[in-house]
């Protein structure tokens, strides 16, 4: 079930909604490179996305500002803000070091949560066949995470792959939103 809009969260939508295309075309823009060039290198990948961070914790910084007295969650918008502008500095300062860690992160998850699926498996009461696909899914993720191990720069490859077919996706939803929003305001 759809809510309307307050009058404020108009106000804001009217005199905002070109910020959210602008993040959008820039994450449609990230799409595009990333899935274009994933092996040209995976520290410029890194810029790319710490310049997404950077603008995106803008917009949510402007929004949450904005939101202060007006919205009950303001706070948390203004904390994500925050915490993407420092997330895409940093990227931007330790680009290769932070993303050789994001990698190892990700095979070192994957392997975690393959071996907590696989005993999920057999601690608990599943049928046959739940179980059985419960530790498959456990296996592939262990594997899964021993390649990106093993194989960090094909792993990185992959991971931008999916963050380039991600951006795409979400950017263009994003700009349609963005559109549709300020076209029923008009």
């Amino acid at each position: 079930m759809a809510t309307a809009l307050t009058t404020q969260q108009k106000a804001d939508l009217n005199d905002l909604w070109w910020l959210w295309i602008v993040r959008s075309l820039v994450l449609v823009f990230f799409g595009i490179f990333a899935a274009v060039w994933p092996g040209l290198t995976l520290a410029l990948v890194a810029v790319a996305f710490a310049l997404l961070l950077l603008v995106s914790g803008v917009v949510d910084l402007i929004s949450g500002v904005r939101g202060a007295g007006k919205r009950n969650l303001w706070f948390l918008t203004t904390l994500l803000g925050v915490l993407e502008v420092g997330l895409g500095v940093y990227l931007i300062r330790h680009g290769v070091d932070a993303l050789a860690v994001l990698i190892a992160l990700i095979g070192i998850g994957l392997i975690v949560r393959g071996i907590l699926e696989i005993v999920a498996a057999f601690e608990f009461h599943y049928s046959g066949g739940v179980k059985f696909l419960t530790a498959a899914i456990g296996v592939l993720a262990v594997l899964a995470g021993g390649i990106v191990l093993a194989h960090p720069v094909s792993g990185g490859v992959t991971f931008v792959w999916v963050l380039g077919v991600y951006g795409i996706l979400a950017g263009a939803v994003g700009v349609a939103m963005a559109l549709g929003a300020r076209k029923e305001l008009a």
